[in-house]
């Protein structure tokens, strides 16, 4: 694996400027294999911004009538709202 810098920013605009500086920056939270795709050098980025505390775990509406998903929303809870349930469903293949 290749050096890296590390930062942990304060807020999301923190975040989107560490990312902009450095043209090799990639965001680094839980539940990524970014580190195992690292170590087999599939991706080498030079710069990790860590977002993981950043209050980004919500869905929320917009004007247009979408939704937002934060960069922290698990999974499990993405597929469990009733928002995305019925406006977005996915068809049954058997």
């Amino acid at each position: 694996m290749q050096p890296f810098t590390y930062v942990r920013p304060g807020n999301v605009n923190e975040a989107a400027a560490a990312v902009a500086a450095v043209p090799e920056a990639m965001f680094i939270s839980g539940g990524t294999n970014l580190l195992d795709l690292m170590k087999l050098e599939i991706e080498r980025p030079t710069h990790l911004v860590d977002i993981s505390r950043l209050p980004l775990d919500r869905i929320e509406e917009t004007p247009e009538g979408g939704l937002r998903i934060g960069a922290q929303v698990r999974n499990g809870d993405l597929a469990a709202d009733p928002r995305v349930r019925s406006r977005y469903p996915l068809p049954l293949f058997l």
